[in-house]
């Protein structure tokens, strides 16, 4: 604690966010210490190994088990792994799992539609890019996986809004901002209300420019079993080949794509 000290002007405390940080570092150790001792440990043994004191040890490991990371025999007093570590994983194995069923799909969207196709997930207020396919064509638009996309105004992102119940959906549109990205983008409410709910009647959605200028895009939700949107496919390229009159065969194509990877998921669907 005095090395610490001594980084900070003398008599003050430690700042909070570097405590944050170091807190959240030995939160991380002592799970990762857990997973390494086959799930479970004793407070002491988790104290020497990871040379911390045993009052700090204990109270971490309170902290962990108010989020279901960790739980504590109440008869040996051991602490073990928690559910919400499972629970962490699994999201993190089912957007695994999406791609990997999605994967064959992707291929052939992209060889039938002649352009880039990508996969994204919603993380907060935001779509992240998790896979992509490129196309073949010299020309071709792409972006790094892990790309962040806005939910307004791009096509994955209003893909992943529109199954949204309204509350949850107005929610997730007050949250972003409305922040203009280019002339196109859809900063005024009303109108990306309608745009959203022509999005849900046809079953696709249409990105014209709005968050890349000369980038079009042409976006789908992909839903789980229980009908959950957890992902959404779309297609994008150059304005000046995905154009107009190629959105409604191109949509069509890219609603149909999420439908099937929708049943291979095991979605039920009334033709099914």
């Amino acid at each position: 604690m005095t090395e610490v000290r001594r980084r900070g002007r003398p008599g003050q405390a430690e700042p909070t966010a570097q405590k944050g940080a170091q807190a959240l570092e030995r939160g991380i150790a002592i799970l990762q210490y857990l997973e390494k001792s086959g799930g479970s440990s004793s407070v002491s043994d988790i104290a020497l190994n990871l040379d911390l004191p045993l009052s700090t040890t204990f109270r971490l490991l309170k902290v962990l088990q108010g989020a279901d990371f960790v739980s504590q025999d109440s008869q040996l007093g051991w602490w073990h792994i928690g559910l919400g570590v499972f629970n962490v994983g699994a999201a993190y194995i089912h957007n695994r799992d999406v791609l990997s069923v999605a994967g064959p799909f992707m291929r052939r969207l992209m060889l039938m539609s002649g352009e880039t196709v990508n996969v994204a997930i919603r993380n907060g207020n935001e779509a992240v890019l998790i896979g992509q396919q490129e196309c073949k064509s010299m020309v071709r638009m792409c972006a790094p996986l892990g790309s962040r996309l806005p939910l307004h105004a791009s096509g994955a992102g209003k893909a992943l809004l529109y199954p949204l119940a309204e509350e949850e959906r107005m929610d997730a549109i007050v949250k972003t901002g409305l922040q203009r990205f280019t002339p196109t983008t859809l900063i005024d409410l009303p109108t990306l209300q309608k745009d959203l709910d022509t999005a849900r009647d046809r079953g696709y959605v249409i990105d014209q420019e709005e968050h890349v200028t000369g980038l079009n895009c042409i976006a789908a939700p992909i839903f789980d079993d229980v009908g959950n949107a957890v992902a959404a496919i779309s297609i994008s390229g150059p304005a000046s080949r995905l154009t107009a009159d190629r959105f409604t065969s191109q949509g069509e194509l890219v609603r149909d794509t999420a439908r099937d990877i929708s049943k291979a998921l095991g979605l039920k669907t009334p033709d099914a």
